[in-house]
């Protein structure tokens, strides 16, 4: 599903400029959408994920994409899996409607598709897929998780990103086939992102993608445990103006360690004000 956009990204791009004697200066949103000018090459013959390339030569495994010449997200891989870090994807899973017995023909149910690997759990329409970035969190990470393009020339102040957990963390909560009545978690599953600058941190935020007994229960949701199954703001202002943001997901009770193969998160439509001079 697509999300709807804030103010602060009503503008994919909202820059102004002015030329002083020698000097470039702008100033704006940069929101990053997904809708890649390459995204044909991203994704040819089908492809519904994109591994970050490799350089050739390299041997930390350790890849970079760039988008709007402002953020660059790192990953490591190898020629088919992702290892940890991000990758690009238009994969989505979401519960199968219930048959409403309308249909006089007798069918045998079918066994729900398997979520793709780098799936968001929601809808996905076929004719204008959405793109997004998926994250993996494992022991094998990149040396940050997204950089600043532009630290020498200019500045970047994160606003906020829009999260999902995956198909297979919501599967993993909720059983395979995402039952109303089961919750495996025992504690919180928090994102936490940190800002840096020069070195030095520059800020912390967090979201709670999932927790027992955290929110309040309503008419038409009477359960009491809270999990973002659709995209949902987190809200990144606290973090300052950064060079690098590192993401970490983590359990509040770690006995829901086991839970996940791996912990791993889907983002999408990151702003930030950015300032550019030179």
């Amino acid at each position: 599903m697509k999300k709807t956009l804030l103010a602060f990204a009503s503008l994919v791009i909202a820059v102004t400029s002015c030329m002083k004697g020698t000097t470039y200066q702008a100033s704006g949103v940069v929101v990053d959408d997904g809708n890649y000018n390459n995204a044909s090459e991203l994704f040819k013959d089908g492809a519904t994920a994109y591994l970050f390339e490799v350089p050739e030569g390299s041997t930390s495994g350790e890849a970079a994409f760039m988008t709007f010449n402002t953020y660059v997200y790192f990953s490591k891989t190898t020629a088919t899996s992702l290892l940890g870090g991000f990758a690009l994807s238009r994969q989505a899973w979401e519960k199968p409607e219930p048959d409403d017995g309308s249909s006089e023909e007798e069918t045998t149910p079918e066994e729900p598709a398997v979520p793709g690997e780098y799936s968001v759990y929601g809808t996905s329409n076929a004719q204008n897929p959405n793109t997004f970035l998926y994250f993996r969190q494992t022991s094998v990470m990149p040396e940050h998780d997204i950089a600043f393009a532009s630290p020498t020339v200019g500045t970047c102040t994160p606003i906020g990103v829009y999260v999902c957990n995956s198909a297979a963390t919501v599967r993993a909560i909720k059983g395979e086939n995402v039952d109303d009545s089961e919750f495996r978690l025992n504690g919180d599953y928090i994102l936490t992102a940190t800002g840096f600058l020069n070195g030095a941190k520059t800020g912390t935020a967090t979201f709670l993608l999932a927790g027992k007994g955290k929110r309040t229960p309503t008419e038409d949701n009477p359960s009491a445990d809270s999990l973002t199954t659709s995209w949902s703001l987190f809200d990144l202002g606290k973090l300052g103006n950064i060079d690098y943001i590192d993401f970490d997901l983590s359990f509040s009770d770690p006995s829901d360690n086991a839970l996940l193969q791996y912990t791993d998160v889907c983002f999408d439509n990151l702003g930030s004000t950015v300032y550019i001079s030179y």
